[in-house]
């Protein structure tokens, strides 16, 4: 695994559940070597108080436990909304328990005895999703998000949908954050086939401007267009 995305882990933390003692020690061990912080739990309940405090990045858990399980734990952190990338360890490899673990939307299911290995895979698997999101979710200035996939923007307690030159617009500017995207490549991406005239470019900036209540896109004089960009 690259050391440089293992880095990326040194910001997170981590509840592990598990209730027997040994394994516990013995995988907290190595967690804490990737870790800012790595919160143990012997049981389901104590596991769900410990996320309730904490609110890790990461949750893995054991399946079978006493007082409350691993999926019954999840289940009620999923009642929570809970945001945390939830991880099983098992012993078990029984495919109903696999099945079950999908159906409950689980991260990542290792079997037991956990390894190194194994946790770096899992560990990336849960870097390469938050990369992903990260490029997804894109923060244009202080309080207003753009979702590429979706084509909205989001600010505390709106969602403000876009039409289509204007979602395209704002797609092609976060594709580069320090760029100025002269009016060819703009009318080009956003116009297609069609020819582009400038006020309706400025229309369609106003529009956003509108939306928005913020100016987020500028101009450069002669050149074109660029974004107003804060990175998360």
């Amino acid at each position: 695994m690259n050391t440089q995305k293992l880095d990326l882990l040194k910001h997170k933390t981590i509840l592990l559940v598990e209730d027997e003692s040994v394994i516990r020690n013995n995988i907290a061990s190595m967690l804490k070597y990737f870790f800012k912080d790595v919160f143990t739990a012997n049981d389901g309940y104590a596991g769900l108080e410990s996320y309730e405090k904490h609110l890790p990045d990461i949750v893995m858990t054991d399946l079978k436990m006493p007082y409350m399980g691993g999926f019954e734990l999840l289940d009620e952190m999923v009642k929570r909304s809970s945001n945390s990338y939830m991880i099983i360890v098992s012993a078990h490899t029984d495919t109903d328990l696999l099945i079950n673990a999908v159906n409950n939307s689980i991260d990542r299911y290792i079997i037991k005895p956990v390894t190194e290995h194994q946790l770096f895979d899992a560990f990336k698997a849960y870097i390469d999703k938050i990369e992903k999101h990260s490029q997804n979710l894109l923060t244009l200035i202080p309080g207003i998000m753009f979702e590429v996939s979706t084509r909205q923007l989001t600010t505390k307690d709106t969602v403000i949908t876009l039409n289509n030159k204007e979602a395209l617009l704002l797609k092609l500017l976060v594709q580069d954050k320090h760029k100025t995207y002269t009016y060819e490549e703009i009318e080009n991406q956003v116009w297609g086939e069609k020819t582009m005239s400038l006020s309706s470019l400025r229309s369609v900036i106003r529009d956003i401007r509108k939306k928005t209540g913020q100016k987020i896109i500028k101009n450069v004089s002669g050149t074109g267009y660029t974004l107003y960009y804060k990175e998360n």
